[in-house]
């Protein structure tokens, strides 16, 4: 295989054993690493996908956005911007915007999406900054302008065109695919993502987020080839936004985004509520004792403004980096959650989970091995919260302390844990030791294994 060149040491090859990949993860049919006797060799991929970009409410121009993981390291990313797909047809309107000019025919022959700059910033606005972003990284030639009465509109470059300028075998691919976006009528926002799809379709409201779920997944399986992935995306954005018994309710739903789960910056999490760890651990217990398949954690960072470092990734073991290879690894669970450090191995072989911490940095490190007993307390109760300045009017679903504990900590860079008679999952989570709070939340840097039993 071709090692990609200026990668960081976590992005090289890691050479796992032929039964790596037949780890089961709750998964009936575990994917098998060995094709006859040779092992097949796979190594860590590191990527982004869910982002956004001048296409939706994203800040940068997309060819800027695009350039920003390539020249960070990543190897794989999916523009999904909201409830569009970044196609050469002729637009102008788009999620929050819709800027059609007065004189329509300057753009006779033209292609793709085009928005006006605006001289104040502001939701979704394109502002000329970004516009002189993209131009001083890749020259005047690179941007097309037509103004109309005045006004300047932009052309974003479509899908194929990034694909052309960016993509490279071996070393970055870029994946098709969009954020659906809407919500209930009281508020609550329930987002999904759609990865390797090249079609869009409305928007499924419901009073309720699992019914929302529900039908948008199934519009989905019958809408898309088989080839895809579904993302239920950050429940705790707004203010709860929707509830682990959602997804209990839903075995369906595979995936989810465990750490793009920042709160709406003008609200405060309840004392009470659920966090994104215990929330994994609450479906995740349900679904242990019910034989159903378990649900695996995303990382992301859903990023709108890039002024600062990225606070979220996922990173895939497969054989190479193609969409086939990503997406049956992802599925399969042979990926990790990140917001800051790396697995260098990670091995269950049905009842053992080993770890290895890639180390880059000095310091203490510490490892957790958390889960769930079978006797847990599986009840629950709703707290209701009233509409104030620090959060929306909700009604928070309060679970267990019973569910999510730590099995067993390890203060080191690798470590196992055995499964226990009484035991209905385990996985794993790393941090740097600091003074710093580390819960499964806000912990920084950390990474997050998947579930096995």
């Amino acid at each position: 295989m071709i090692m990609p060149k200026h990668v960081s040491r976590r992005d090289f090859l890691k050479t796992s054993a032929a039964f790596a990949a037949s780890v089961s993860v709750g998964i009936r049919n575990p994917v098998s690493a060995a094709v006859g006797n040779t092992a097949q060799q796979k190594r860590w991929f590191k990527g982004n996908l869910h982002m956004h970009n001048q296409w939706s409410d994203g800040h940068p121009l997309p060819e800027w956005a695009v350039d920003w993981y390539k020249s960070h390291g990543y190897h794989f990313i999916c523009p999904s911007d909201h409830n569009i797909f970044q196609s050469d047809e002729l637009r102008f309107d788009g999620f929050g915007f819709k800027n059609k000019p007065s004189d329509i025919a300057a753009f006779k022959g033209e292609t793709s999406l085009w928005k006006p700059i605006s001289p104040t910033a502001g939701w979704p606005k394109l502002t000329r900054k970004h516009v002189d972003e993209a131009i001083e990284k890749f020259g005047d030639d690179s941007v097309r302008m037509i103004t109309v009465d005045e006004e300047t509109y932009v052309r974003m470059k479509p899908f194929a065109e990034l694909e052309k300028q960016f993509v490279e075998p071996s070393r970055f691919l870029m994946i098709p695919g969009y954020e659906q976006t809407g919500g209930c009528p009281n508020g609550q926002q329930v987002h999904v993502n759609f990865i390797n799809v090249r079609e869009v379709f409305p928007y499924i409201s419901a009073k309720e987020p699992k019914d929302i779920l529900e039908r948008t997944f199934e519009k989905g399986r019958e809408m898309y080839r088989p080839d895809y992935l579904f993302t239920a995306n950050h429940p705790l954005w707004r203010y709860y936004d929707f509830s682990p018994n959602d997804l209990i309710a839903l075995p369906q739903i595979r995936l989810f985004e465990l750490n793009n789960n920042a709160i709406d910056g003008k609200y405060e999490a309840h004392p009470q509520g659920w966090k994104p760890g215990q929330f994994w651990d609450v479906v995740n217990a349900y679904r242990a004792s019910h034989d159903q398949p378990l649900l695996l954690g995303m990382g992301s960072d859903d990023r709108h403004s890039y002024a600062g470092p990225a606070e979220g990734w996922s990173v895939v073991r497969a054989v190479s980096l193609c969409v086939e290879d990503l997406l049956h690894a992802i599925r399969a669970g042979d990926f990790y959650a990140s917001n800051g450090l790396d697995f260098e191995d990670i091995q269950f072989d049905g009842k053992t989970l080993s770890v290895k911490i890639d180390v880059r940095e000095e310091g203490k490190y510490r490892i957790q091995f958390l889960g769930t007993k079978k006797d847990y307390d599986p009840t629950s109760r709703v707290i209701e919260v009233a509409e104030g300045p620090r959060c929306p009017a909700r009604k928070i679903d309060v679970y267990s302390d019973s569910i999510g504990r730590i099995l067993d900590t390890v203060e080191g860079t690798q470590g196992s844990y055995t499964l226990k008679p009484d035991d209905l999952y385990v996985r794993a989570k790393i941090v740097k030791v600091s003074d710093k709070l580390q819960d499964d939340w806000q912990s920084k840097p950390a990474a997050w294994s998947q579930p096995y039993k």
